[in-house]
């Protein structure tokens, strides 16, 4: 599913240089992953972490073959009672009789003259010791039928006979007789010493037989009862590591799969000990191993995590891990950039009070990458609000009972306002950021500090977000800059909220996610009754696959916010912002994101839906009242909203881009549109969806 991605789908809008609509319409129907930094358009579903299949011993189901004749796949010069070849994938070969190297003493070639001597002297005087020696003879030959035989007639001859015992279950396990040399071990199995190794060995081969069917926990076992009777091969420990890891064990899978790559650093143990580390997440492990032990796991680590850093859309982290080497998008990518451009925003509402026309001219962004895993953005904005005129007789500052002109006109208009912000981000499976910013300086009140500080959590079905933020609250003059009260010529508002958040986004089904969050803010300013802004939000999506794009979605969304008293007015000590007492809407959303990695992307949504919200009744001093007050005000309505952005390489070092959007809120309607150009100071090789917008932290 998803690179960093945000809160919302919605096109990123300029945070510090115009008013966020109250309450947001662009729900997060499918947010994907978050974004801190607030420069990028999410891709729904999640990533996935690697599973490396354990290769099969063999690619059909024949039987195995023990001893191959590739000397080269014994990893030991000299064979051990049981060599199997490493379970690497190879072709698929005619079946072949399997064969076992045992412990047992290679005797000199006995000619077939001797052994019929040998047959006859034991005939006559029924010698079960000439017998036993006739049957190693034929044994050695390979015929292991004629051995068995010899073995069985001493044993009528002396059934004590230990050592002709064990020659017969042997020859019954050469011959490929498992049941019978086991029936012979189990009867027969203190009477010789060399039965307790065959006993492994033959609870190793079944062991085999049984992980070619796939039977993994059978096989585990089979390989547990072996290794009681002998110490087992390297090979045999990798067939029981990779059935560790197929029945889910993962702890014991890489415990056993890190002691074969240690003693041994070949492919096989590397897929083996990063598969298993993978399924636990322990990859700081890998990373550490992959350091201090030389061979193939620290390559095999960088490429499967650059894989899994760019499916989850961590291109940064994708970058740092090797994903410049594999994805040609990615070249360059970490190198700096800087952009300019502007961003006009236009909010209805009453001439002086609740409308405001603010312009961002120039907005100036640039992107570094200080380390790796590393990005820290910084940006500077000059900005010209404009709320048009106060009529006389407005409600607002000191009101008085009876009407009085003002004594100063009031300004609604400010031309040279600049803000500035710096956005630092460490990006992994578990991101951190923080950011510091300042409210627009240059206006009635001095300039408040903002930014925020948070975390990111993710694993292979979602993520989990935690923050704490404070930030302006944009939607007039009065709450975002301050007024001057026409009466008295004192300063107030300028309002900023204070709070936490914390969000929730998983796959729950093949195409289907769900996202949950919530937040909790105090809003305070100069001169302003204190505030509780209480929210959260709900969302439903499923995913259509579509040609040439990353996602085209469908989801439902609903949402609810309260504030604890309503400070939608612009008499002194209230903030001149949308505080209901409650606000509840539920949105069908869609939203697209065209192909990465092309010379051009685009990123849209649309959204209709309803709402009903109340706003309380309110005293007009809240800091000092004296009894007159505002009426409450209760509404139902449609909503709406419509956004898009895109942006377009116009050579390898410059790209254009622009954005716009319209919205129908519960209280105001607000539209905006933007249009940027980006240097890189590299070249690039084509377009991510964190290339759209202006990079505002």
């Amino acid at each position: 599913m998803s690179s960093e991605q945000p809160e919302s789908i919605a096109l990123p809008t300029d945070e510090e240089s115009k008013p966020t609509p109250t309450p947001s319409l662009f729900t997060p129907v499918v947010p994907g992953m978050p974004k801190p930094a607030g420069a990028s358009t999410p891709r729904s579903p999640v990533f996935l972490p690697p599973d490396i299949p354990a290769p099969a011993i063999q690619s059909t189901p024949t039987t195995t073959d023990v001893l191959p004749s590739d000397a080269a796949l014994l990893a030991q010069p000299t064979p051990t009672p049981f060599q199997m070849a490493t379970p690497v994938a190879r072709k698929a070969t005619p079946a072949r009789p399997a064969t076992v190297v045992t412990s047992e003493p290679q005797q000199p070639a006995v000619s077939q003259a001797q052994i019929s001597a040998w047959v006859t002297q034991a005939t006559e005087k029924q010698d079960a010791a000439l017998a036993t020696k006739a049957a190693w003879a034929y044994f050695n030959r390979g015929e292991y039928s004629s051995a068995g035989m010899w073995f069985n007639q001493a044993l009528e001859w002396s059934p004590g006979t230990g050592e002709a015992a064990y020659g017969l279950a042997f020859s019954k396990f050469r011959e490929g007789d498992l049941s019978s040399a086991e029936a012979i071990v189990n009867f027969r199995g203190d009477s010789y010493p060399k039965m307790r190794v065959l006993k492994g060995d033959i609870a190793s081969r079944r062991a085999v037989e049984a992980y070619e069917a796939k039977n993994y926990p059978r096989s585990r076992d089979l390989m547990l009862t072996a290794s009681q009777a002998r110490p087992l091969s390297r090979n045999e420990q990798t067939v029981l590591a990779w059935d560790y890891y197929y029945t889910k064990d993962y702890a014991k899978s890489s415990e056993l799969f890190e002691k074969l790559y240690r003693s041994s650093p070949n492919e096989n143990a590397a897929q083996g000990l990063y598969a298993s580390l993978a399924k636990t997440g322990n990859y700081e492990k890998v990373d550490t191993i992959g350091e201090t032990v030389k061979g193939p796991l620290k390559g095999m680590y960088g490429t499967s995590e650059a894989k899994r850093y760019f499916k989850a859309n961590l291109y940064v982290a994708s970058a740092g891990a090797g994903g410049e080497k594999i994805y040609r998008v990615l070249e360059n990518y970490t190198s700096p950039s800087v952009a300019a451009g502007f961003i006009f925003s236009s909010k209805s509402g009453t001439e002086g009070e609740g409308k405001l026309n603010m312009a961002a001219i120039p907005v100036i962004s640039g992107r570094i990458y200080p380390s790796n895993k590393t990005m820290l953005t910084a940006q500077i904005s000059r900005i010209t609000l404009n709320s048009g005129d106060l009529p006389n007789g407005a409600v607002v500052g000191q009101y008085p009972k009876t009407y009085t002109p003002y004594l100063k006109t009031p300004v609604t208009s400010y031309g040279n306002l600049y803000d500035f912000s710096v956005h630092f981000e460490y990006q992994d499976w578990i991101t951190w950021y923080v950011t510091f910013g300042i409210t627009p300086s240059g206006g009635p009140l001095n300039a408040k500090p903002v930014g925020d500080i948070g975390m990111i959590y993710r694993d292979e079905k979602g993520y989990f977000q935690a923050e704490l933020y404070s930030k302006a609250v944009k939607e007039s003059i009065l709450s975002y800059i301050g007024m001057e009260d026409p009466y008295t010529g004192k300063n107030w508002g300028g309002v900023t909220e204070a709070g936490g958040r914390v969000s929730l986004f998983r796959s729950i089904a093949p195409k289907w996610t769900i996202y949950v969050n919530g937040s909790y803010g105090i809003l305070d300013g100069t001169n302003v009754k204190s505030n509780t802004h209480l929210s959260g939000t709900a969302a439903l999506a499923y995913e259509f696959e579509v040609k040439n794009f990353e996602y085209v979605t469908v989801g439902l969304a609903a949402s609810y916010e309260s504030y604890d008293n309503n400070q939608n007015h612009f008499t002194y000590g209230n903030g001149g912002y949308f505080s209901p007492e409650y606000l509840a809407q539920v949105l069908i959303q869609g939203q697209f994101l065209t192909t990465e990695g092309r010379k051009w992307i685009a990123a849209g949504t649309l959204g209709l839906g309803v709402q009903n919200n109340r706003q309380a009744s309110s005293p007009y001093f809240p800091l000092n009242e004296d009894g007159q007050m505002y009426a409450a005000e209760e509404s139902s309505t449609v909503i709406g909203l419509i956004g898009a952005q895109g942006a377009y390489m116009i050579s390898p070092n410059w790209l254009i881009g622009g954005q716009l959007g319209y919205a129908v809120t519960a209280d105001y309607n607000e539209g905006s549109i933007g249009l940027y150009v980006r240097y890189f100071f590299e070249p690039r090789n084509g377009l991510l969806r964190t290339d759209l917008g202006l990079d505002r932290p």
